[in-house]
Order: structure tokens, then sequence, then C-alpha cells
């Protein structure tokens, strides 16, 4: 696995001159989170001048702490370490990219607030969670059965709609660095099988704790519990809960598979992110400061796609050797699950800070 991953990232990166021009576009990390009870991981170094990735680094260099759930060796972090390398070798050394994986430097929540203090802290999220920040609306590319395909979310983020989203984000103290990042499909994993929505009555669900999601998964009958990432794998180890939903990556990363030996292909959401960073910070940066940030991010994103596009069988296939039975829905059985889910657009608990008809608009721009 890791030698085909290495590969195609070397294959990238000799095409970067070509990679460099595009205008790419891409959770809890949807999240892709910290360890179940994991141990803590060793703090990044910091760097006073110095050498990092055969860059010399100025001492005077803008230091950016780049802050995220994910644990080292997961598609993100990979990428998150081709994007320092990237962005220090074309600043020639005078940004300094630091990385904190495993929630190092706390929750995405911790991260925000030091973010609004207008800190050169930088993180990842999905528009689930960006929501919270001043655009309600972005909650609806990171609800239950809005795209099919990345594809689909790409040109969503090249609308006039998604415009206007990140222009509220602004307004709000926050902006959005890159955003052409697959986080990834999300599926349902638990302790016992789920082929239909009958199956899935009762159970506990741990969730994000995002009101489309628990609203959703209320739908389809299951308990929805919008428990901390931290807390999960103990929970289902002790019964507490019945599962969760997440990403490959997750769902293998944080050892679920040794607590749940399930996994149903629900695809009910597929996930892209965004890295983002104080609006205050951004605009104190120079002109070439943030084109090399954003331009080596969107780099980086590419790469990243590549690496979760790729991992992807290799993660099922390694689940399934210890011992996860993969339910395969045929596209029949997955829409019963995401008619169930359907009522989330008509319920104004939910669409109560949207415009009339979004969910419609959304599929519309989809189909351009």
């Amino acid at each position: 696995m890791k030698n085909n991953k290495w590969n195609k990232i070397l294959a990238l990166l000799l095409g970067g001159s070509m990679v460099f021009g595009l205008a790419a576009c891409g959770g809890d990390t949807g999240t892709t989170e910290s360890p179940a009870g994991g141990s803590e991981s060793p703090a990044a170094e910091t760097s006073t001048g110095g050498e990092t990735g055969g860059t010399e680094i100025a001492a005077d260099a803008l230091v950016v702490q780049v802050a995220y759930e994910n644990n080292p060796g997961e598609p993100v972090s990979d990428a998150a370490e081709e994007w320092e390398r990237l962005a220090e070798e074309r600043s020639g050394g005078t940004i300094d990219i630091q990385l904190f994986p495993s929630s190092q430097l706390g929750s995405k929540t911790d991260l925000i607030d030091q973010m609004l203090m207008g800190e050169g802290v930088v993180t990842i999220c999905d528009g689930s969670f960006l929501a919270q920040y001043g655009a309600p609306e972005m909650d609806i590319v990171s609800a239950p059965y809005v795209f099919d395909n990345f594809d689909q979310c790409w040109k969503v983020i090249e609308s006039d709609w998604w415009a206007e989203q990140t222009a509220l984000m602004e307004d709000n103290g926050i902006h959005i660095i890159t955003t052409n990042w697959i986080f990834g499909e999300r599926n349902l994993m638990t302790t016992s099988p789920v082929e239909s929505v009958s199956d899935l009555q009762g159970m506990i669900i741990r969730t994000p704790n995002t009101a489309s999601y628990v609203r959703a998964f209320e739908l389809m009958g299951a308990a929805p519990t919008a428990m901390a990432i931290g807390d999960v794998y103990t929970s289902l180890q002790q019964g507490t809960i019945d599962g969760l939903e997440n990403t490959y990556s997750t769902l293998y990363g944080s050892a679920y598979y040794e607590v749940a030996k399930y996994i149903t292909t629900t695809k009910h959401v597929n996930m892209f992110a965004q890295w983002i960073c104080s609006q205050s910070w951004w605009d104190s940066l120079t002109e070439e400061q943030q084109t090399i940030l954003s331009e080596t991010g969107d780099e980086a994103g590419l790469i990243n796609n590549d690496l979760q596009t790729s991992s992807t069988e290799e993660y099922m296939q390694l689940m399934q050797d210890n011992g996860v039975t993969i339910i395969d829905l045929t596209d029949e059985q997955r829409a019963e699950f995401a008619d169930a889910s359907m009522a989330l657009y008509e319920d104004p608990s939910i669409t109560g800070q949207w415009r009339d008809g979004l969910y419609e608009m959304i599929q519309e721009i989809i189909a351009e």
C-alpha cells in the first residue's frame, strides 16, 4: 500500500508544473478524526531557522500552524506533509508550515476560537461545521444524499452560490484557503449487520454534532448520538453505542475494526473539505504569501484526492483482513436509506435558516 501511495505522489510531483496552474476545487471532519483512546503523538518541532524537507527555513519565516484531527499515515495527513514541502520550497524558506496532527492543538472548535482571535492557525473542516460560523446554508454540502460523486461537488464550489457563502464566512472572520480536498465517502460501521432501514431501527449510532446528520439518522430509524469522537472506540467496546458513520480512512485509521465488524455501503455523504484560517490573519499576509499558500494548498489537494481514491480499496481490504464484513448494498437497497432521509429537506428545524428551495437549487447546479 505504502509503495503504491508514494509512487502516485512522485508521479504527481513530476507533473507539478502542469498541476501548479490548475484552479482546483475540493471534517468532525467529516470528519476524519483523532483515534479513539489513542496515545498522544509527539509535538511538532518548531523551527527558528534550519532545514525542513530540503528547504532552508529563514529565521524570520512566516510560521503557519496547520492542525488537524487526522492521524499520520492517513491521506489527509500525508497530503498535508506535501503542502508543507511545496509551500516551503515555493517560498524559498520564507514560509514555515508546522504540522500538528491527531488533535495536538485541540478540537476544531478550539482552533477556530484561536483563529477568531487572529492567530495564524489553519485547520480542516467540512461545510456542516462551517455552517455554524455565519453561513448556515453551507450545511447542505455535507448533508446526506446531496451528491452522487465528487465531480458534482466541484460544480458547486465553482458556482455563484458558493462565492456568496465564502463571502459570508469572511464577514464572520473565517477565510477558506483551499477547498479541493476529498475527505471521503461516508458509510456505516456497526456491531451487527445492517442491510436495510429496518435493520437500523433503534440502533445507537454516533454522528457528528451536526443537526442534519442527527436528523437524517433519526429519519432512518436509528437513535443517533453526537458523542465526542474520542469516546467512540471505548463506547463500541462496551456496547454503549452500536456503530458510527465515517470515511474508510477514519474507520481504519482509528482501528474501529477491532470493535465493530460490519460496514454497510450507505454512501450517504460524499464529503469534501476546506482548509480555513482567520480572515484578519490572512489579510495581514502579503499577496505573494497568500498566493503561495492557496496555490500549493490546491496542489496538495490534488495529491490528497489521488491518495483518497487509491487507498479506498486498500482500506476496505485491510479491514476485511481484520475480520470486517462489508455489506455492499445494491442501488435499490441504498435508495431505501436515501428515500428515508429526504424528509430532512422539508424539516424547518434543519432548513429554517436556508432559502426556500435550496436543495432543489443545488441539484440544478450539479445538473448543469
